[in-house]
């Protein structure tokens, strides 16, 4: 009688995957509590992230291709290495976690190097008050889409290169006009 009772739960468990596949929320059921709300970029929600006393500009201005090339440069440079930390925004999240991964899992000697910049788009900007005197600043974050490659050399497979197009968002300050 028990093993009945245990079969029937079966084909109900099953029954109802079939009914879920079928209907194609199968997937949506397991994967759902990994999936995270991302809002559309709109004025008034791109306006409510600025930091406190941050204005945003009228008119964003792109910045120039070289400069932002230096900057990225300048980032790569740094990339396992000790002062990467440096480079990572205050918001940047869970910078102690990637760091600690960089650590474990990139090899000493591996370096990144940029092989070409495929894209660039400012994504925001907004002018920021000087503190302590100083002038106004214009702080813009920056979206460059570049092909990058790692490179380093792997005991027994020798010299590696890893090659790979890459996402980088950089916040660049200027002073103001």
């Amino acid at each position: 009688m028990e093993n009945l009772k245990q079969f029937r739960i079966h084909q109900i468990a099953g029954i109802i995957l079939l009914l879920c596949m079928f209907t194609g929320t199968a997937d949506r059921l397991e994967a759902r509590q990994f999936r995270q709300m991302v809002p559309i970029a709109t004025p008034e929600f791109t306006g409510a992230n600025l930091p406190e006393g941050a204005v945003p500009v009228k008119q964003v201005k792109p910045l120039d291709r070289s400069a932002v090339e230096s900057m990225l440069r300048g980032v790569l440079e740094k990339w396992n290495a000790p002062g990467m930390s440096e480079t990572l925004a205050q918001e940047f999240y869970d910078t102690s976690r990637l760091l600690d991964a960089m650590d474990t899992i990139v090899p000493r000697d591996a370096t990144l190097k940029l092989q070409s910049i495929q894209g660039i788009q400012t994504l925001q900007q907004y002018l920021m008050p000087g503190g302590d005197g100083g002038g106004d600043e214009i702080v813009s974050i920056v979206s460059v889409t570049a092909r990058t490659q790692v490179e380093f050399d792997k005991p027994g497979a020798g010299f590696v290169r890893l090659p790979g197009v890459n996402e980088y968002v950089l916040k660049i300050t200027e002073a103001a006009p």
